[in-house]
């Protein structure tokens, strides 16, 4: 049975939380962590500097733009590729605001990994006795968002499973990430975490 984490000491928690996520962020996990994130996505820089072109391009036909004039072209070009090298740079802190994240929460949340990837759809909360009932659960989960509720479950088994709500998004994946990483951010400190008062929380499973 996991140790709560109110009974372990700061170090402890911090370096529990360390253990449980990669060493090394990738591009799309540090995104995820922060609303600018999006900016380092490619196919948006990509989509960025298209529009550029066909902008330029169109310019130029039209006599509007002179061959003497296309250094300010190549310059606009610049500045997504400059953006993104630049966002993703000031999220390199990304891993520590995690970690610490992690050590605040009084209950282990395991596969962070697979947040910051974008592979979640559950929470997997499993409770140290009886579960509350699916009532006052939802009640607590609504607060969050609308589309946060339990699934169905058995009032003598101790896990539920917790729709967090985000949907995926095929055109701009990296936005969904980063919605549904602050989701479960707030769904745990506003709904279980005052709920593990009560009822208290072993652990947390992102699934």
């Amino acid at each position: 049975m996991a140790e709560l984490e109110k009974d372990l000491t700061r170090d402890e928690r911090v370096k529990r939380a360390d253990d449980s996520v990669s060493h090394s962020f990738t591009r799309i996990m540090r995104a995820a962590t922060s609303p600018i994130g999006v900016l380092t996505d490619p196919p948006l820089v990509a989509l960025a500097e298209g529009v550029i072109v066909i902008i330029a391009v169109t310019l130029y036909n039209v006599g509007v733009l002179a061959k003497a004039q296309l250094w300010v072209v190549y310059l606009v070009l610049a500045l997504p590729v400059l953006a993104a090298i630049g966002v993703d740079m000031r999220l390199r802190s990304a891993r520590a605001q995690v970690v610490q994240w992690l050590a605040s929460v009084p209950f282990p949340v395991e596969n962070m990994n697979g947040l910051l990837n974008g592979v979640a759809q559950n929470l997997l909360v499993r409770f140290r006795g009886e579960p509350p009932p699916r009532t006052e659960l939802n009640v607590e989960l609504d607060k969050v968002h609308p589309d946060c509720f339990a699934l169905e479950y058995d009032a003598n088994e101790p896990e539920v499973d917790v729709r967090i709500g985000v949907l995926d998004n095929k055109i701009n994946p990296t936005t969904a990430n980063h919605r549904r990483y602050r989701r479960v951010q707030d769904l745990i400190e506003q709904a279980l975490i005052p709920l593990s008062e009560k009822h208290p929380i072993e652990l947390v499973r992102i699934a």
